[in-house]
């Protein structure tokens, strides 16, 4: 098991959490996460960290 480290968008605190090890991660692979800080579920690239953004939520 490791862990990936994001940037919560509600709350701007860095949070850890825990995933399974797959011996081959595709470099878009996605993980459905229930935020510690916030206890809002976000979207997280599991290589990179970064956060899936909606489209519709974006301001231009």
């Amino acid at each position: 098991m490791s862990n990936i480290l994001f940037r919560c968008p509600n709350t701007g605190m860095n949070v850890q959490h825990p995933i399974n090890e797959r011996s081959e991660t595709s470099a878009n692979e996605l993980a459905v996460v229930q935020c510690p800080a916030c206890a809002r579920i976000h979207i997280v690239n599991v290589t990179t960290g970064e956060l899936s953004r909606d489209p519709r939520r974006e301001r231009k």
